[in-house]
């Protein structure tokens, strides 16, 4: 986890930017014509602003000693939590004891909820809600049952095509002209090593369609390096 600087700059520098934004947007309307969303907005950004940096006499007048009493209904919370952190170690570096457990829960709380732009104006009913809501929508289920039959059949697709044919392309001769090689994957040695799909990886259909990707890929790059602007370094 991030230390507590490093979240309280990256929240001071989002909301400056969020309002960077929004009075660049709004600057040629007057005051009392912008809309009451912006103004509310713009004033939870200046007092999140102000809130950002603990003051010293906030500081000293709290307490440096927090006590939790403990209850069979607090230590079921707590359980659950250290079973979870047992199977997570890495969340606090391996360390278990409450105090170290109990900071954690206030630490990840603050940064995933509470300093969550989307979150701000939300009530407390609506982040419930918004919470139960994180599993996968009916709608997302039915695009990746989508996706996978689209894979498959593409999958299937090629696997026919490799079969189909008795001569590929090769290479395109001085005239224009295609001229064709014999397809290595042949009816002979298909039925030799049974039925092969590009999701069988040790096939030879399958290890000619992860060669064709790699190829695929290295022409991308190349195409990329050869159109981009003279001057300009672009990523590999």
């Amino acid at each position: 986890m991030k230390d507590a600087i490093e979240i309280k700059t990256e929240e001071i520098k989002r909301l400056a930017s969020r309002k960077k934004f929004l009075t660049t947007k709004y600057q040629n309307t007057l005051t009392e014509e912008l809309p009451s969303s912006v103004t509310s907005e713009l004033k939870l950004i200046d007092d999140l602003m102000t809130e950002a940096n603990v003051s010293d006499d906030v500081y000293q007048s709290s307490s440096k000693m927090i006590t939790i009493r403990n209850s069979r209904d607090e230590e079921w919370y707590f359980q659950q939590l250290l079973n979870w952190i047992k199977r997570h170690p890495q969340a606090t570096n391996g360390l278990l004891g409450k105090s170290q457990l109990y900071k954690f829960t206030l630490h990840f709380f603050v940064e995933n909820i509470v300093l969550n732009p989307d979150n701000a104006q939300l009530s407390f009913g609506q982040l419930e809600e918004k919470i139960s809501n994180l599993k996968q929508s009916k709608s997302d289920s039915t695009i990746v049952k989508q996706n996978r039959n689209i894979e498959q059949s593409l999958a299937f697709l090629i696997s026919m095509s490799y079969r189909a044919l008795n001569f590929i392309p090769e290479s395109v001769n001085d005239d224009g002209l295609v001229e064709y090689g014999i397809n290595p994957f042949s009816e002979s040695i298909v039925k030799a090593n049974g039925v092969e799909t590009t999701l069988g990886t040790q096939s030879e259909v399958g290890k000619a369609y992860e060669e064709f990707q790699n190829a695929w890929s290295r022409d991308k790059q190349r195409l990329k390096k050869i159109k981009q602007p003279k001057g300009v370094i672009t990523d590999d």
